[in-house]
């Protein structure tokens, strides 16, 4: 065998190797969660809500503030990583004009770094128990209801495929998710009041609906201050990449009412807080052109650069054949004519 056909084979053979290492360890390492992920969500809407100072002051007519314009902040930073779990964090920031700090939340959670579903944490780790997705959805997101954890109310609620739509020239899926409970953010229910006037609460009562108001004669027979538990209705919707599994928009509707205890069980009393967000139109075009450069990137390593190199290594070897078969070959006809020519004579 010719040194050439040695070498085209040989290097055949590596760029078989590579087309495998691209592939199967490669592809793997790049279609997961970044171990640098930082990424933050902006979002636009109004906020209705107790007005702290008022109600420190007694004014009574300026108790609630009606749809105050807010921006909301979500931020989410791998911070550790163990092999195929990543533990992030999940920080919520909702201001209001001139910049002041409605609210504030912060939590912790580990994931899958492929399915972003519940892991266990790695060990030396803190992070919140959880059941289902939490952040976003899965890499290779399916047209099939999931399980969400909604993090204001700490239940896992399904989060239900609604329908597949065109968003910034992305095909995305949309889901819904529907919770409601008492408030179970630790962070939302420090921020509420424990007791409140039964004053307070009939002027906060009056912004309800007119059949959906407490009974007056029953919220003057109860202690005053009266004592408060806080439940939570939310509804979310996201649309997500129905290539890469991100989050290209979202909706937040939220509301929190106050409720008390009474010998036949618990009464709605007043809304203390409601708010009602979706993603800016900035955000969305940048995370779709993001989504956009992932999913090439991913087409690349999975399909593309694997077969390329195949195509090349089996062009190669049937190029070493076939020198080697025309080497072959020249060197019998060689031989045969020597074998049948005349002696030379003297």
């Amino acid at each position: 065998m010719q040194k050439s056909t040695w070498i085209l084979s040989g290097t055949a053979a590596v760029l078989l190797a590579a087309s495998a290492v691209t592939r199967f360890a490669v592809y793997p390492a790049v279609h997961q969660l970044p171990g640098d992920t930082d990424s933050t969500f902006v979002y636009d809407g109004t906020m209705s809500t107790l007005n702290a100072e008022a109600l420190a002051a007694g004014d009574m007519a300026n108790l609630f503030l009606q749809d105050v314009p807010i921006t909301l902040e979500r931020r989410v930073q791998v911070v550790e990583t163990d092999g195929s779990t990543a533990v992030v964090s999940d920080d919520v920031v909702v201001t209001g004009p001139e910049d002041t700090e409605m609210s504030a939340t912060s939590h912790r959670w580990s994931i899958d770094r492929v399915d972003l579903d519940d892991r266990p944490a790695p060990d030396g780790v803190e992070a919140e128990e959880h059941q289902g997705l939490v952040i976003s959805w899965p890499l290779e997101p399916e047209e099939r209801d999931y399980t969400f954890w909604d993090p204001t109310t700490a239940t896992e609620v399904p989060a239900v495929y609604e329908r597949t739509e065109e968003l910034e020239g992305r095909d995305v899926y949309v889901f819904q998710m529907e919770a409601a409970g008492p408030v179970g953010d630790p962070a939302i229910a420090g921020g509420l009041p424990e007791a409140l006037p039964q004053s307070v609460l009939a002027a906060a009562a009056e912004t309800l609906p007119e059949d959906q108001r407490p009974d007056l004669a029953l919220l003057g027979q109860l202690p005053d201050p009266v004592p408060l538990t806080y439940t939570a209705d939310v509804t979310r919707v996201a649309w997500i990449d129905s290539e890469t599994g991100a989050v290209l928009d979202g909706a937040l509707e939220q509301t929190i009412v106050a409720q008390t205890e009474t010998p036949n069980g618990p009464v709605t009393l007043a809304p203390v807080s409601s708010m009602s967000v979706q993603g800016t139109e900035d955000g969305i075009a940048e995370r779709a052109d993001d989504a956009a450069s992932a999913a090439n990137l991913l087409w690349l390593v999975r399909m593309v650069i694997p077969l390329g190199l195949v195509v090349v290594a089996l062009l190669l070897a049937a190029f070493a054949v076939w020198r080697e078969l025309k080497s072959r070959g020249g060197s019998g006809r060689a031989a045969g004519d020597d074998e049948g020519a005349e002696p030379a004579t003297a």
